[in-house]
């Protein structure tokens, strides 16, 4: 702690405030007279000084003080009052001072740490007297700050006295329930004689100040013991009256004397070398030590001290071991929760049986939620290392300890009740839970459902992988078999059928060498083109067999329409590349195509035809266009008897899932147009006849074109 005037010296106020500044002050100050000169106000009285405000103080207003010194601060300051009230300043010699000089201080104002005095200024002392007369005061008039440095006194009972350094010591004196310090510059010679006592102290108004210029504690300032006047001696300490725990605080027809009590009991707990707590009989109490003091849990102790209202119960502080005797661990006194949340058992070394529903660690230990019958409680205790199952029942001991209270009409009533745990030992397990709890229950279950769901989805991708690796197989097996079924094909008819239209076509080739009429061999020749027709036709179908590349629709297309391209003009447009198809579908495009083409050659006369590929929305169109005589649709498409063209077309375009209709003007041409949908072409998967509509008769009917199948 630290006096008002604590500090630096301060140079003067002209270095310390701006040039700027000061002319405003004393231009606030400055009044006219006589002649017109200004002069400036001068601050005669120590009310005057301390009634200014932090922001005037600091302006460094003159001051001229006339006092008589009351105090004098070892770091310089000097404490001064006159007949209106105290003040302080820095003198320029303070060695030639000491109290009871009547001096006159000529400076300028500063602020202070909690109130404005005189900065460093040069005084002149003018004689010597008395002190000025201390006023009785209170615990509130000091907190209130109105005699702050002036010189006071309070009447009380001492304490304690407690040396501090060297050559100094702190009187603690109850003043009407309440603790105010004396912070002497000296020695008492007599501390037994002034414990207890009831005492008046005369020194000068301090205390504590913040960096907020706020007063935090009160106390007293004074030279040394002359200052302390005996108004009631102390009773001597085998005169003090012996009382038991259970009559602390309680009733009593002449009231309380805050004297000293003398009184005896074992020991339950100590938390600390200076708290300890005792029972006395069926009564506990917290005893507080004035000095750190060594006990132990047992122990016996005869103690003098004060009494004095805690949290919720009477206490016994500023105590005196007197004596002390060893004796077994105390036994705790077994009760329920309810008993404990009473408030009778404050103070006292219990135990508790209950079900430890919550355990955690803090900064301050180790903290249990213990439940029992609807009922709940913490216990705290040190930092400890416990290995505790939550739903277990356990046994805890520990200090009862009443944290909070609430009034209820004439009554006090515990509002926070602890369980103050002393060591590892003051906890026992009586019943581990079961290892299926219901965290461990849900911690399984939650496992179980993350197995089930990876599961579950790990068979999801496994299916669609067996789908699409069957889907892959199956066409593989499809294109293997084709391919198979292709090549035996091409051998039954290079091996039967080629070969018989060979000899067919040397039997011709020997008979054009006989003699026939016109007639005959205009039959021969004309036998004999055909046949070389039907050769170049067969070796075509048989190399369609075997050829067993795969290409694009675009590459295939353009592969019929460069073949052809010599006898007709033949072409293949696209207006946009087709995507991308499964084989079978290109396969079945291209022969449809082909045969498309085929009959427009053989059966129309067309000189052009067009192959025409349009990319839609969601399907695929392909048109085989020609300029032809065209022919009658309903005659030629519907199973003409010996013709089966169209029909292997409608097959191959139910394969794949399109439709396939003809388009046909005599004299104007034909096309053929086949709409695919993407959905099932780009996937392979043909959709059922069933999913298109069929040709409506009636309508096939009104076509008038011939047909271009006669094959």
């Amino acid at each position: 702690m630290r006096l008002e005037a604590d500090g630096r010296h301060r140079l003067f106020f002209l270095v310390r405030f701006p040039l700027p500044r000061f002319a405003l002050v004393i231009a606030a100050t400055l009044g006219t007279e006589g002649d017109g000169r200004a002069q400036e106000r001068v601050l005669t009285q120590a009310i005057e000084v301390r009634s200014l405000s932090f922001e005037e103080a600091r302006t460094g207003l003159a001051a001229k003080l006339r006092g008589t010194v009351t105090f004098i601060e070892g770091s310089g300051a000097v404490f001064l009052q006159d007949e209106t009230a105290g003040s302080f300043f820095r003198p320029e010699r303070p060695d030639q001072l000491r109290p009871g000089d009547i001096v006159e201080v000529t400076g300028r104002t500063q602020p202070g740490n909690y109130l404005p005095g005189i900065a460093l200024a040069p005084y002149r002392i003018i004689g010597h007297g008395p002190l000025p007369a201390a006023v009785t005061v209170g615990y509130d008039d000091l907190t209130s700050g109105r005699y702050h440095y002036q010189r006071v006194a309070i009447e009380g009972i001492a304490r304690s006295v407690t040396p501090v350094g060297e050559g100094r010591s702190v009187l603690r004196v109850d003043v009407a329930s309440r603790i105010i310090e004396v912070w002497l510059d000296a020695r008492i010679e007599d501390e037994g004689a002034i414990v207890d006592s009831r005492i008046r102290v005369e020194g000068l108004a301090a205390g504590g100040i913040n960096r907020r210029r706020q007063l935090v504690q009160p106390y007293l300032r004074t030279r040394n013991d002359s200052e302390i006047t005996v108004l009631e001696p102390a009773v001597p300490e085998a005169a003090v009256p012996r009382i038991t725990a259970a009559n602390l605080l309680t009733f009593q027809v002449a009231g309380q004397g805050n004297h000293r009590i003398r009184i005896d009991g074992v020991i339950t707990a100590c938390p600390s070398k200076v708290l300890v707590f005792v029972r006395n009989g069926q009564t506990a109490f917290g005893l507080r030590f004035f000095s750190p003091t060594t006990v132990e849990v047992g122990d016996r102790i005869d103690v003098l001290g004060f009494t004095e209202m805690g949290r919720f119960s009477a206490t016994v502080v500023d105590a005196r071991l007197l004596a002390r005797a060893a004796g077994p661990s105390p036994v705790p006194q077994e009760i329920d929760i309810p008993d404990l949340l009473g408030g009778t058992r404050d103070g006292d070394l219990v135990a508790v049986t209950a079900v430890l529903t919550d355990l955690f660690r803090s900064e301050n230990g180790v903290v249990l939620a213990l439940q029992r019958g609807g009922h709940a409680v913490q216990a705290r205790g040190p930092a400890m290392n416990v290995d505790l199952s939550l739903g277990s029942q356990v046994r805890v001991t520990g200090i009862c300890e009443v944290e909070s209270s609430t009034s209820v009409v004439l009554s006090s009533r515990p509002a926070t009740v602890v369980l103050q745990i002393r060591s590892p030992e003051d906890i026992t397990v009586l019943a581990s839970p079961s290892h299926w709890t219901m965290r461990r229950l849900l911690g399984v279950l939650s496992v179980l459902a993350a197995v089930t769901l990876v599961a579950m989805l790990w068979i999801a991708i496994l299916r669609r992988q067996v789908r699409r690796q069957t889907a892959a197989l199956r066409e593989r097996i499809e294109s293997e078999a084709a391919l198979e079924e292709r090549q035996r094909i091409a051998r039954e008819f290079h091996d039967s059928l080629e070969q018989d239209l060979t000899g067919l076509g040397l039997r011709l080739d020997a008979a054009a060498t006989r003699m026939f009429d016109e007639k005959g061999r205009q039959i021969i020749a004309v036998s004999r083109g055909l046949l070389s027709r039907i050769q170049a036709e067969t070796k075509n179908f048989v190399s369609d067999l075997r050829d067993s590349t795969e290409f694009d629709l675009a590459t295939a297309l353009d592969a019929i329409a460069t073949r052809h391209s010599g006898e007709v003009e033949v072409r293949a447009e696209f207006a946009v590349p087709p995507p991308p198809l499964p084989g079978s579908s290109i396969h079945h495009l291209r022969m449809i195509a082909r045969e498309s083409v085929t009959n427009a050659l053989k059966h129309t006369d067309a000189t052009q035809i067009v192959i025409h590929v349009d990319t839609r929305t969601d399907n695929l169109a392909m048109q085989v266009r020609d300029n032809g005589r065209g022919f009658n649709v309903q005659a030629e498409t519907l199973g003409k008897s010996g013709h089966f063209g169209c029909v292997g077309i409608r097959e191959r375009a139910r394969k794949i899932g399109a439709q396939v209709a003809w388009h046909s003007t005599p004299g104007q041409g034909t096309i053929v147009e086949v709409i695919l949908p993407l959905a099932h072409g780009t996937k392979g998967n043909p959709t059922t006849p069933s999913d298109f509509p069929r040709p409506d008769p009636a309508s096939a009917a009104r076509q008038t074109k011939p047909s271009l199948e006669h094959a």
